[in-house]
């Protein structure tokens, strides 16, 4: 649904992975940036990385507190 509805998809995406990080739920986190990373596809297959690169540089700040999240968030950035 991504390809064909990209606005659509990324927000379902994102939507998922900010309910399971808002929420701390530490054991999930992998899971938020599974979502997260389906996301930045979808973002790429459009041309849209600039959005996707102001989208992941605000979660580390908004997240700072959540040790386990941080570094998978920065982990991102370099995949």
């Amino acid at each position: 649904m991504g390809a064909q509805f990209p606005d659509w998809g990324i927000a379902r995406c994102k939507r998922q992975a900010e309910s399971i990080m808002d929420a701390g739920k530490a054991g999930h986190y992998a899971d938020a940036v599974s979502w997260l990373k389906d996301a930045r596809d979808i973002y790429g297959e459009h041309g849209r990385l600039a959005e996707w690169q102001v989208y992941l540089a605000g979660l580390p700040d908004l997240h700072a507190r959540k040790y386990k999240l941080v570094p998978m968030l920065r982990a991102i950035r370099s995949q």
